[in-house]
């Protein structure tokens, strides 16, 4: 083969693995020139002569590539050399390598033009394997931008819609299902079927608790985020939080236990004692000695396995509570101790009213230690300082007369007192107005407090004057907590027959402060949303429909828009004076509480209204809801229930109607009204309305 290949490289030829890899489309062909062809020729052109010299080659030169010729002839070399018996035997060898070389030669020549012709069918090959490799290459790449262009996104965004409605119409038929069963529950199917769907729940929260437990020693992060999200579907994230610590105690238990008896077991042979009902206390005095260090160290590994998916279920809530992905039942945010530190985060808000008042106070202190006998004067003049100062900020941010007429709440009588003793003791009322009487009575009265004219408070581009509200107000409430510090210093100055003033200073006017947010920004959430616009484009609805609608009203949108915009504000507000976390939340308290308020008096408008049209209520509070929690992290939904409890009400028979009526003295007459004389003719004829009418007639009349 070595001969064969040499000769074919002295011909100018390669084998068709190089040509190959030398290939290209310009390349010429060598073919043997004339000289090296003639040569060949010129050899013995007897076939048969030529044949017996062939067949006279030894067969191990036809072996393999790795044969030593050279080395073979050497050692068939005698020990006494004749030189004439080399020649003879030189010229012999030469014979059979001309003759060998001959016959490739032929067989070349006689090959060639069929090798020719073969390695340009490679070559045009290779020349359309490469094309086919850059079509190919096209097609993946433009195949890649159509799966993201086309594929992931459009028909991704119609599944996820289609997912959507399906779902949309899903909870539309839950709520109608909810409806039925409270309507009809006093017939005896749909108490089987209301104890079905509780037998149905049952049996999901134990799959759900089976698939929880799982998570205790192979924590799947997809596995587990779902089962979270099945129990905030269920409203059950306590209920998970208990159940999964219980698993990981019983997962210790258990893996520790079977470890220890596995090797109990092995050590012990065929001994019949019962392990498996021993304490883990009791099995552990089984172990040998042996099988002491082998066992803890098969225990170490499984506990690790347990305590590496405690530690990757910390990592996930840790990083879902600060993504806030996962809902958790926040009641209203706020401090115990105090709404503010002194850190560079949440530095006080403080007016130059406030920082004097506190100056003053640091001063009267010194005068007090000094001067102990008129301790309870300095005092008394400190409390009326800070009582005008209470006094002047509800004056100029807070009072309104429509306080009454929303529900809410919004003064306690508290501090309904402290503003009215305020004001008689200390603010006089007449000194404009000439006073024709003794001026013994009015000789501690100062003149009512007046704002300024540059404060204005009727821009809806600053959300009604909100930046001086809340620095007015928070730098009041900051003071109130100074005060507070000083009590327990300021109760001992005091003699003990004046210490009851000081405790009622405390409790009725101090503690009050921080309760002015609520009337204060309650002016801002009452005007940042137009609910007027809500209740029209509410009017305009038809709810006696005959069909369960997937689609919600447009009212809820446009209600969404307002919510929106009014968080938008609120965020360019904040960029001039910071908005607290406790101001934040009132505000939004408010807002959302009125926002229900209008979405109950808009249903409290329909005449007329389908078991339908009350699915279709429910679907665009829920929708409401969905869309509002994304705005704010404020939980419970304030009033959620109130809408809920109202919309539900309209399925109550005669005697669970009346029932409510006494129940909830939160709706207006008017409310309650409307749900009796909506239900007319669907399930209450009209001597039960006039029946229940009259409940609240008799409900009201006290009021008169």
């Amino acid at each position: 083969m070595q001969k064969i290949k040499s000769l074919m490289t002295r011909q100018g030829l390669k084998s068709p693995q190089e040509s190959m890899a030398d290939l290209s489309p310009v390349e010429n062909l060598r073919i043997p020139s004339k000289e090296e062809l003639r040569e060949l020729r010129e050899q013995p052109i007897d076939p048969l002569a030529e044949q017996e010299i062939i067949d006279s080659i030894e067969e191990i030169y036809f072996s393999n590539d790795s044969f030593d010729m050279v080395q073979h002839e050497l050692e068939k070399l005698p020990p006494e050399l004749n030189l004439k018996e080399l020649e003879e035997y030189r010229d012999k060898l030469k014979r059979q390598q001309a003759a060998v070389s001959k016959k490739v030669a032929d067989l070349i020549l006689e090959k060639q033009p069929s090798y020719v012709k073969e390695l340009e069918r490679v070559t045009a090959l290779q020349t359309n394997l490469q094309l086919a490799a850059v079509i190919c290459t096209n097609a993946r790449r433009q195949l890649s931008v159509a799966k993201e262009g086309f594929t992931e996104a459009s028909l991704g965004l119609l599944a996820n819609q289609r997912r959507r409605q399906l779902l949309t119409v899903k909870c539309v038929f839950f709520f109608f299902i909810t409806s039925l069963l409270l309507t009809f529950k006093h017939y005896s199917c749909i108490s089987e079927l209301n104890s079905k769907l509780q037998d149905t729940l049952e049996q999901i929260e134990e799959q759900l608790d089976v698939a929880l437990s799982k998570t205790c020693k192979h924590f799947d992060v997809s596995h587990y985020t779902k089962v979270q999200m099945a129990y905030t579907l269920l409203g059950k994230t306590q209920t998970a939080m208990d159940q999964l610590h219980m698993h990981f105690t019983q997962a210790i238990h258990n893996t520790v236990f079977q470890v220890v008896l596995g090797y109990v077991e092995l050590c012990a042979g065929n001994a019949d004692t019962k392990f498996q009902k021993m304490q883990y206390k009791d099995l552990c005095t089984h172990i040998t000695l042996d099988s002491y260090i082998p066992c803890l160290t098969d225990l170490c590994k499984a506990l690790w396995e347990v305590m590496l998916s405690y530690h990757r279920t910390m990592q996930w809530h840790e990083k879902h509570d600060k993504q806030e992905s996962t809902p958790i039942p926040e009641t209203i945010r706020s401090r115990k101790k105090s709404d503010y530190n002194l850190s560079k985060s949440n530095a006080p808000i403080l007016t130059n009213t406030t920082l004097n008042v506190i100056r003053l106070v640091g001063k009267y202190m010194q005068m007090m230690n000094i001067l102990k006998p008129i301790a309870f004067d300095v005092i008394h003049c400190v409390s009326q300082l800070f009582d005008y100062y209470l006094y002047a900020v509800y004056t100029f941010f807070g009072r309104n007369d429509m306080y009454e007429s929303s529900g809410l709440g919004l003064i306690s009588s508290r501090l309904r007192t402290t503003l009215n003793r305020i004001q008689e003791s200390l603010i006089d009322m007449v000194c404009f107005i000439p006073f024709h009487g003794p001026t013994e009575d009015r000789k501690e009265k100062v003149p009512s407090p007046h704002l300024s004219q540059l404060v204005v408070l009727t821009n809806s581009g600053t959300l009604y004057g909100l930046a001086q509200r809340v620095v007015a107000t928070e730098s009041l409430v900051f003071l109130a907590e100074q005060f507070e510090s000083l009590q327990s210093h300021l109760d001992t100055m005091m003699p003990a027959a004046k210490k009851p003033f000081l405790q009622q200073f405390y409790s009725q006017t101090v503690s009050t402060a921080s309760e002015l947010r609520k009337p204060i920004y309650w002016i801002v959430a009452a005007k940042a949303i137009d609910y007027e616009q809500m209740l029209l484009m509410m009017a305009g609805v038809k709810w006696d429909i005959r069909e369960i609608m997937s689609q919600h009203n447009v009212y809820v949108d446009v209600l969404l828009k307002e919510f929106e915009q009014f968080n938008t504000r609120l965020g360019d507000v904040s960029r001039h004076v910071r908005i607290p976390l406790p101001v934040s939340n009132v505000l939004w308290e408010h807002c959302i509480r009125l926002a229900n308020r209008t979405l109950v008096e808009g249903y409290a408008n329909v005449k007329k209204c389908s078991n339908e049209g009350r699915a279709l209520m429910q679907l665009d509070f829920q929708q409401f809801l969905m869309k509002l929690e994304k705005l704010t992290d404020l939980r419970p939904i304030p009033d959620k229930e109130f809408v809920e409890t109202y919309i539900k009400a309209y399925y109550l028979t005669e005697n669970d109607m009346e029932q409510f009526i006494k129940n909830h003295r939160e709706y207006s007459m008017k409310q309650l009204a409307n749900l009796v004389n909506v239900c007319l003719g669907s399930h209450i004829n009209k001597k039960a309305r006039q029946k229940l009418l009259a409940a609240i007639d008799d409900i009201d009349r006290p009021k008169r």
